[in-house]
């Protein structure tokens, strides 16, 4: 019995070897095993909300009902009442004046800063790079703090300063002219250091011989800046903008944070409207409505920004 046992334990084993077809089967399917989180993840928190927000555009939801008596199909009613509401209209204009103030002279200031970084010696470069990218890193939550606090009737900085100079406090946040322009600049402050690092990083990757023959050409600091720079630049302004129209044209937490909409929703932008008719009044198709015509715009904005920028950044 012992021999026996001795023979089948020092006998050669045999590798199983699975199917050929098993094995192929496997090699074609890996892959998308390997990518199906991401795609699930895709689909269950952005696609499926994406395709249920369009849905709730057409209907009058009332939450507090089950099933299907939840749900009643108005068409594009939520659509037509949008072009009577002054408040949309409204939230559509500080959206825009925002929008258009922040990209226009952030990303001038931008260049103008990268610019003054790339010509500086590298040591200083860094320590600019490094101070200016602060905000970048730095919670939406705290600046927006931050900011509100110096801008403070009461106790701000700011009207502590102008005080010390002769001049009036002023209302910064309380005031619906002012409290528009001081998101503004809160803004621009903001986005200027992330801005300023993906330039200094395109301008160095000019080569310095196009800078050489423009100066043997006879060309100055001025005409090489709009000859040389500002066009091997477009395809990085192509970028910037296009990601910082969508951050502007979706605004929220900062609005929310420093004004509220206030004074009298005067500085409301289309998010924060979106957000009070959604979870302040429970109007979730109205809500979703708005949501739908946000990403229009979004889409309508980058497809010109596109057409402008990116014909030429890619010749």
């Amino acid at each position: 019995m012992s021999r026996l046992a001795y023979e089948l334990n020092t006998a050669p084993q045999q590798n199983v070897k699975p199917s050929n077809h098993a094995g192929q089967l496997w090699e074609r399917l890996a892959p998308y095993a390997f990518i199906s989180p991401f795609f699930i993840g895709f689909v269950i928190f952005q696609l499926f909300p994406i395709a249920f927000s369009i849905f709730l555009s057409t209907q009058q939801w009332n939450p507090y009902k089950q099933g299907a008596e939840a749900f009643e199909f108005i068409g594009f009613q939520h659509f037509t009442n949008l072009l009577k509401d002054d408040r949309f209209w409204n939230s559509l204009r500080v959206t825009f004046l925002i929008t258009s103030t922040c990209t226009i002279f952030g990303t001038a200031l931008a260049v103008i800063l990268a610019t003054l970084i790339d010509k500086v010696p590298d040591w200083l470069s860094n320590i600019l790079r490094a101070a200016f990218f602060m905000p970048a890193v730095t919670s939406v939550v705290v600046i927006a703090y931050i900011w509100k606090q110096l801008l403070s009737t009461e106790y701000g900085a700011v009207n502590a300063f102008l005080v010390s100079i002769g001049m009036q406090p002023q209302n910064w946040l309380g005031d619906a002219n002012l409290a528009v322009w001081s998101i503004i600049i809160m803004l621009i402050w903001a986005g200027l250091g992330w801005d300023s690092l993906i330039l200094t990083a395109a301008l160095r990757a000019i080569p310095e011989e196009y800078y050489e023959a423009a100066k043997l050409d006879g060309a100055n600091g001025i005409q090489e800046f709009f000859s040389i720079t500002i066009p091997l630049l477009r395809p990085t302004l192509l970028f910037l903008i296009t990601t910082g129209l969508i951050f502007l044209l979706g605004l929220f937490a900062q609005v929310n944070l420093m004004t509220g909409g206030n004074p009298a929703h005067r500085t409301d932008t289309i998010a924060l409207y979106l957000y009070e008719q959604a979870f302040g009044r429970q109007e979730f198709g109205y809500a979703s409505a708005l949501a739908v015509t946000l990403t229009l715009i979004m889409f309508a904005a980058s497809y010109v920004n596109f057409r402008f920028f990116g014909s030429d950044g890619e010749s």
